[in-house]
Order: C-alpha cells, then sequence, then structure tokens
C-alpha cells in the first residue's frame, strides 16, 4: 500500500510542475464550457419537445459537468499511453522489475493523476462554472451517489485504457487505433450526448458496453435524470462492470506476461 501511495505522489508532483500548461489547458476547458453551454442552449430554444422531461438548467449542468469530468477522466493521456511509450522505447522492463504488481503499479500512476486533476481542474472551474452558468447542485444523498459513482467510473476507464495499452504488447504503437478508440469512448459513454437522445436501435448496444457507465451514470446522478431506484442501479451496474473488467484485464495481462517471460529466457 506504501509503495501505491508512492508512485501516486510522485504522478501528482510531476503534473502540477508545468504552470504554463496548466494555465493553457485551464483556459482551453473554459472555452470548451463556453461552447457547450452556447451550443444546448441554442439546441433547447429551438426544439424543447427533444429533451422530453429534461429542463434547461440540467441540460447545461450535463454539459458543463460532462466537459469538466471529461478533464479528469481523461482518454487523451493516461495508463494506456504510458504503456504505450514504455513498450515503444523498450523501457517497459523496468516497469516489470518492480516489486509492485504491474497492474497494481499503473493503477497508483493513474490514481495520482486523477487527484491532481481533481484538485487542478474539477473542483474550481466547476465552483466558477456555478456561478457563469447556473449551474445545478445535487442534494446530500445524490452528491454522495455521485462522489460513489465518478470513483468507480474512474476504476472501470483505468480498466478499459489498460486492456486498450494491452494492445502495444502487439503492435508497439496505438496511433492506429486511438482515433477509434477515443470517438467510441466519447460519444458511447453519454459525455457529449446524452444517451436517451441517440435513435432507438442504439441504444440497447450503447447501454450494453462499459463506456456508459464512465459518464453517463455520474452525469445522470448529479442532475437528477437518475432517481431513486435507478441511482443504485446505476451503481450496481458500475460495479458489475468494475468486477468483469478487472477479471479481462488479469487474465490477458497474465497470458502476455508470460509470453515476455519466455522471449525474455
Amino acid at each position: 500500500m506504501s509503495l501505491f501511495w508512492t508512485f501516486s505522489r510522485q504522478l501528482f508532483f510531476q503534473q502540477s510542475a508545468y504552470r504554463l500548461n496548466f494555465w493553457m489547458e485551464m483556459l482551453g476547458l473554459f472555452l470548451q464550457l463556453y461552447v457547450v453551454a452556447t451550443l444546448w442552449r441554442v439546441l433547447f430554444n429551438q426544439t424543447p419537445a427533444s429533451f422530453e422531461s429534461m429542463t434547461l438548467d440540467q441540460m447545461i449542468t450535463y454539459a458543463v459537468l460532462g466537459m469538466l469530468i471529461g478533464s479528469v477522466l481523461s482518454i487523451d493521456e493516461g495508463v494506456h499511453t504510458y504503456i504505450q511509450t514504455q513498450v515503444r522505447m523498450g523501457m517497459i522492463t523496468s516497469d516489470l522489475m518492480k516489486p509492485v504488481d504491474f497492474m497494481l503499479h499503473m493503477m497508483a500512476r493513474n490514481f495520482g493523476l486523477m487527484v491532481t486533476r481533481i484538485c487542478f481542474f474539477l473542483l474550481p472551474p466547476l465552483v466558477v462554472a456555478y456561478f457563469l452558468f447556473d449551474l445545478m447542485l445535487p442534494g446530500p444523498l445524490q452528491t454522495l451517489a455521485f462522489v460513489l459513482a465518478l470513483l468507480q467510473a474512474w476504476v472501470i476507464l483505468f480498466f478499459c485504457n489498460f486492456l486498450f495499452g494491452l494492445i502495444s504488447f502487439k503492435t508497439l504503437d496505438l496511433l492506429g487505433f486511438m482515433f477509434t478508440y477515443f470517438a467510441l469512448v466519447r460519444f458511447a459513454s453519454g459525455q457529449i450526448i446524452p444517451l436517451w437522445m441517440y435513435p432507438d436501435v442504439l441504444q440497447p448496444l450503447l447501454y450494453a458496453l462499459p463506456f456508459q457507465a464512465i459518464f453517463y451514470t455520474p452525469l445522470g446522478i448529479f442532475t437528477g435524470v437518475f432517481a431513486g431506484e435507478q441511482i443504485w442501479q446505476g451503481l450496481l451496474i458500475q460495479t458489475a462492470w468494475i468486477l468483469g473488467l478487472w477479471v479481462l484485464a488479469r487474465l490477458i495481462w497474465t497470458r502476455i506476461h508470460r509470453h515476455l517471460v519466455v522471449q525474455g529466457g
């Protein structure tokens, strides 16, 4: 456990060291918030019937919070980009030689990244966005459920990124797959467009994928789209995906690791 916190703290300091990069990313984040808030406000005013029972305040909160959570649950960088870089440069052996399980090591690094982004790219912008865009705030029970859902969403995204990163052990590079993966996660997770706004023929497929548990569940809880039993159902579905993805990641990594040991012997 001490090694876990050591790796997490190391990445926290690493990510918080570059001030210019921080302010440029913060500026870009607020530009994105302004764009999505303006876009959804225009769309709502033009066709309010398309949003069913959702209010304008709910939709603005959903869109703005989706961008803020996307800055924390990042698919642009993370365990998959780290694994790809280490494999391509031949440095992955240094990670395998560490006295800690490889998957636990990767999770510790990713946890440090998440904590950094929560401190810098979620909480302060959320306070500012609350006054700029008049965001809705959930009740105490919804807040607790949202925090739990966000934590479980991070674990799910970690396993998805970890599995995606393992492809680099075969291809040495993820560039040819990244655009497809990024688009799939962003649109199938409900980060940009709520899943219930997709065509009926696509919704069963989207709900069957793990990505909806990353953004749609915590966003639905925060904005009140999920209520009562739907909240607990969403949390249970997240838990089921965590267990399933953990088993899958462990099986695939064990198989790859065994192959690497043979090759290196």
